[in-house]
């Protein structure tokens, strides 16, 4: 085991529908509930503003539904963060939020502990931006790699402050889960995202930040509930 010095919190919110929510729209609907509880303090309304990765990440509503999800149910949505002022916020707050679509009912929190990764799967399609929109056509494989990997390492020297080697072998193997590209909703757009499987290199650098995008995201938009990912292990 590598020394480590990120700590990792699992909460798992609870939330009733108040109308019914196309699949589409569900990460578009949790990320306004989440926002809108930062907006209501002070502090955490320039947190929200300000232009920086937020060290937290989400997925969307459990159990699945085929094509809605319905007014009347209750849903949870697991939210990880590596923050451990913000986890506390979220505790306090969450459940108590309100939209038009969402209330917040009960939220518990659990600590997850640092093991090696054998491989991260993704849960919700992970964001590459590149200059031309989406990476198929203008980037390698190699080079969609190599931003993942520079995503991470700024995300981990924001956080603690910390040079690693960024020479180190990160990812051994990935495999897409998609065929095509998968339609990501974002502000009335649709950004283009895939589904992968990443096999994680063993030496001390990749297990950091494979351990790091558990709770910040493994690329970008995570405080939009992208790159949520969940780990396999050894």
């Amino acid at each position: 085991m590598v020394e480590n010095k990120i700590q990792l919190w699992l909460l798992e919110l609870k939330l009733y529908l108040l109308e019914d929510i196309d699949k589409k729209d569900c990460l578009s609907k949790i990320t306004y509930f989440i926002d809108s509880t930062l907006k209501k303090d002070e502090v955490y309304l320039k947190y929200h503003n300000e232009r920086f990765p937020k060290g937290y990440v989400f997925n969307s509503f459990y159990p699945i539904e085929k094509d809605k999800y319905k007014a009347g149910n209750i849903y949870t949505v697991q939210i990880r963060t590596i923050n451990e002022e913000l986890k506390n916020f979220f505790m306090r707050n969450l459940k108590d939020n309100i939209t038009n679509e969402l209330k917040g009912l009960v939220i518990s929190e659990r600590k997850l502990e640092y093991k090696y990764i054998d491989k991260l799967v993704s849960v919700t399609p992970i964001i590459v931006k590149t200059e031309n929109a989406y990476w198929r056509g203008n980037l390698t494989t190699e080079d969609f790699l190599n931003r993942i990997k520079n995503n991470l390492i700024k995300k981990y020297k924001r956080f603690y402050d910390e040079n690693l080697d960024e020479n180190e072998e990160l990812f051994e193997k990935i495999e897409f889960r998609n065929s095509v590209p998968i339609k990501c909703s974002y502000k009335n757009i649709n950004l283009l995202g895939d589904k992968v499987v990443l096999t994680i290199a063993k030496n001390p650098t990749a297990q950091k930040l494979a351990f790091l995008s558990l709770g910040a995201g493994l690329s970008e938009m995570a405080s939009r509930g992208y790159s949520y990912v969940t780990p396999r292990g050894l």
